[in-house]
């Protein structure tokens, strides 16, 4: 009698299972968007998105209490440090994200991106033909809410309550979201970085 057997195998011992997700998950912070089998895909999880807002939580707080308590100390002004919570959950990223470079950009670029959303981050997607050799249904797991995807999601149930409140009150929606502390676009991206996105866009 088998018990206490949780998920797929895929054919592989536990030590190559683990190997293998995460180099996936790795890609797809780096790439937001990687092809692969079906059960793979849905095999991988939000888990590394849920660290990074926690982390991101942390430091806004930390930084808010640090901006309060400098008005009395100005001349005696220390580096700041990590919280404290953000280093535990910047660590527990780290045992599995390969790469220093993903691991900042999954606490600096995806974890504030998804601040407002609760779940859903990734997006699977089936694709029509299989892979040609061993027919194994194929498909496409992406990131949401980023320039360049497939098709585009539900905006998060805050940003809808913002749009209501806006055309209730008459208030700039504009005002509405500098108030929640969502900066505009232009205070996000470069000129650069913004012609990139129109062209990605436009194809």
């Amino acid at each position: 009698m088998k018990k206490r057997i949780f998920g797929r195998k895929l054919g592989r011992t536990k030590a190559h299972r683990e190997s293998m997700f995460r180099n996936m998950v790795s890609s797809l912070i780096e790439h937001e968007r990687i092809v692969t089998t079906t059960p793979k895909a849905n095999r991988l999880a939000d888990r590394m998105i849920t660290l990074a807002k926690r982390a991101h939580v942390a430091v806004t707080i930390n930084t808010s209490t640090l901006h309060n308590n400098d008005n009395d100390n100005d001349d005696d002004q220390q580096p700041q440090r990590l919280p404290a919570a953000a280093l535990h959950h910047r660590r527990r990223a780290a045992a599995i994200v390969r790469g220093e470079w993903n691991l900042t950009k999954l606490f600096d670029v995806l974890g504030p991106r998804y601040q407002f959303r609760e779940g859903g981050y990734t997006r699977v997607l089936q694709l029509a033909r299989n892979r040609a050799g061993d027919n194994a249904p194929m498909a496409v797991i992406e990131y949401v809410d980023r320039p360049g995807e497939i098709r585009a999601a539900r905006p998060p149930n805050v940003l809808q309550e913002a749009v209501v409140k806006s055309e209730e009150t008459g208030v700039p929606l504009m005002k509405i979201l500098a108030e929640m502390g969502i900066p505009t676009v232009d205070e996000l991206v470069g000129p650069e970085e913004k012609e990139e996105m129109e062209m990605e866009l436009n194809k």
